[in-house]
């Protein structure tokens, strides 16, 4: 942690130990006092700056930790590190809810239409010239890395999250990033053909084509057309 920091540390409240620290943590990552991949102190020291008990730091470390502030990290260099995935939660709360049987792959792929169509729609407003470039380099990954078949969901999802920045609504981008998130972690990793993979190629060209002559009803189209693979996942 950087030195300076200590000094904006307080002890907390008895009554609210661990909500005190989580807030204050809280405080300095949002303000940026804190940045992405900075360390945290261990475990031992911050029980000294707040005048706590470890098992205190740990619980807080943990509730940062699902709030998506905090990544532990192994090996020799571990740790406690600042990061921003602040789509963590409702991955958690998605997880929840499909464990508890509430959620279906449909599901999925209903809340992925709507809201890939949604964002699709502001990007067309949107779209540079390099947005587009960057885009059809995404793109080509899919064919370049075609005998790598495993990274086609890793590249998919490159395509869609960049497509959600050039929206650029954060919200919208963390419910995608939840969903795709989500979805890699529950359905299995099924090696695609190769023709599943050219099309896939096809139908996102389609896409950039669309967007660059800012035909809306076609993105909209090939958008709701590309996301119907969900329901594919788990076959």
């Amino acid at each position: 942690m950087k030195e300076d920091i200590a000094k904006l540390l307080s002890p907390p409240k008895k009554a609210k130990l661990h909500e005190s620290i989580v807030s204050q943590l809280k405080t300095l990552i949002h303000s940026k006092k804190l940045a992405v991949d900075d360390k945290l102190p261990p475990e031992r020291e911050l029980a000294s700056l707040f005048s706590v008990s470890r098992v205190v730091v740990r619980e807080s470390i943990q509730a940062l930790e699902q709030a998506g502030l905090i990544e532990i990290r192994t090996g020799p260099a571990g740790g406690a590190f600042v990061v921003r995935n602040l789509h963590k939660p409702l991955v958690h709360a998605a997880s929840d809810m499909l464990e508890g049987g509430e959620l279906t792959l449909q599901y999925f792929y209903e809340a992925r239409r709507a809201i890939e169509c949604a964002i699709i729609r502001l990007a067309v407003d949107k779209a540079k010239a390099k947005d587009l470039k960057k885009l059809r380099e995404i793109n080509a990954r899919l064919l370049a890395e075609i005998d790598e078949r495993d990274r086609l969901r890793a590249n998919n999802a490159d395509f869609h999250m960049n497509i959600a920045r050039i929206a650029g609504n954060p919200l919208l981008t963390m419910m995608l990033q939840s969903i795709l998130e989500l979805l890699d972690e529950v359905y299995p990793k099924s090696m695609q053909s190769e023709e599943y993979i050219k099309n896939t190629y096809t139908r996102h060209d389609g896409i950039i084509k669309a967007m660059e002559k800012k035909d809306y009803a076609r993105c909209d189209e090939l958008m709701a057309t590309d996301t119907e693979h969900t329901t594919k996942l788990a076959t």
